[in-house]
């Protein structure tokens, strides 16, 4: 399949009236061809947010098609095959979060940067703007499928699940919940990934440096039981380990293995820029409710380097009664669907079960 939608030409589309609902300013309309037709709109203002809409061949405005909105990735030959298939996509710009560069931050410009929470917020208003304004979108308010790869496809399903977080600014009448979820990869229980387990941290500290265990309240700090957030970069922490220990002259072996245990500490310095009081309310299994959810598709890798934690999910949902369709690919690892062995095979999936729930044709 094509790549498309890397430029776009202005286009109209006589009697739309978007433009009057939400003032000139929150409009561009563009396309590649007279075949493609996108338009960018503003869906928050502050802070602004805007998002891209990708219409069907021979869409028209008072059309009620299905709408597929993709959450934070690049998924652009699915994306390509279901507008061609009817749907109205939907790709919204979300909170600008990003951990590459903590190292050269200090600790109070970390504190200031965009949290992922405000991410979560953001997916709740998308699905919210897409119900409120199906009429001028074209589509049906009760046949919005939420889909994300990696960490999009955790946020899709915190645009369902998650009660935490909300922007206050929303139209709470409107409901944030997507009617269909199709997950590819996704990164469930992103503190499980990211963190340092208390318990872990201890025992490898006792057997291998037990000489620094009076002094892990100087590398980082507990506030839940069962995790350690560290008190500065990892790289940081690793130089003061060593100048600590020729302080209180401890062996210099035991130096070095302490050292390899703050590497635990994850590299891009996740826990600095997400605390775990966030993570915990984001954790997918931990906010996993009784209540069902909607017809949902979970697709992901036997060699994903997330597979356990994907697999663990899958269990404890199962084991709450949650019902939903499980696609593991065999020999397939993260991102496989932009793998060509596993990009129509996953493309054909999706469309087999939006086919069975109704939200294709």
């Amino acid at each position: 399949m094509v790549r498309l939608f890397l430029c776009f030409f202005l286009f109209c589309v006589p009697g739309f009236g978007i433009s009057q609902v939400f003032g000139n300013e929150d409009l561009k309309a563009n396309t590649k061809s007279a075949q493609v037709k996108t338009i960018s709109m503003v869906y928050k203002k502050e802070p602004r947010r805007s998002l891209t809409v990708y219409y069907p061949d021979g869409w028209k405005p008072t059309a009620k098609r299905s709408a597929l909105v993709i959450f934070r990735c690049r998924i652009p030959e699915q994306r390509e095959y279901f507008r061609k298939r009817g749907m109205v996509i939907v790709k919204p710009q979300l909170a600008g979060v990003n951990s590459g560069k903590l190292p050269g931050l200090s600790l109070n410009e970390i504190a200031k940067l965009p949290k992922p929470r405000l991410q979560v917020e953001d997916t709740k208003s998308v699905i919210r703007f897409v119900r409120k304004n199906a009429s001028q979108l074209g589509v049906n308010p009760q046949r919005i499928v939420a889909t994300g790869t990696s960490g999009g496809g955790d946020l899709a399903l915190q645009s369902y699940l998650n009660s935490a977080f909300e922007d206050p600014n929303d139209d709470r009448s409107v409901s944030h919940r997507p009617n269909a979820l199709v997950l590819y990869c996704p990164a469930f229980d992103g503190i499980d990934i990211w963190y340092v387990k208390m318990e872990t941290l201890l025992n490898n500290t006792k057997a291998k440096a037990p000489s620094f265990t009076p002094y892990l309240l100087q590398f980082i700090k507990n506030t839940t039981d069962d995790y350690a957030t560290p008190l500065d970069h990892r790289a940081k922490l690793i130089e003061f380990a060593a100048k600590l220990g020729n302080e209180q002259k401890i062996d210099e072996s035991e130096i070095k293995h302490f050292q390899e245990i703050l590497k635990l500490f994850n590299q891009r310095d996740w826990q600095l820029l997400h605390p775990v009081e966030d993570a915990l309310k984001m954790s997918a299994s931990r906010i996993l409710a009784k209540e069902p959810l909607p017809p949902t598709l979970i697709m992901f890798g036997d060699r994903d380097h997330l597979f356990q934690h994907q697999k663990a999910f899958v269990e404890k949902a199962k084991a709450q009664g949650q019902k939903f369709e499980l696609k593991i690919f065999q020999g397939a690892g993260h991102s496989f669907m932009l793998q060509p062995a596993f990009m129509e095979p996953s493309t054909k999936e999706v469309e087999t079960f939006l086919k069975k729930q109704g939200f294709l044709p």
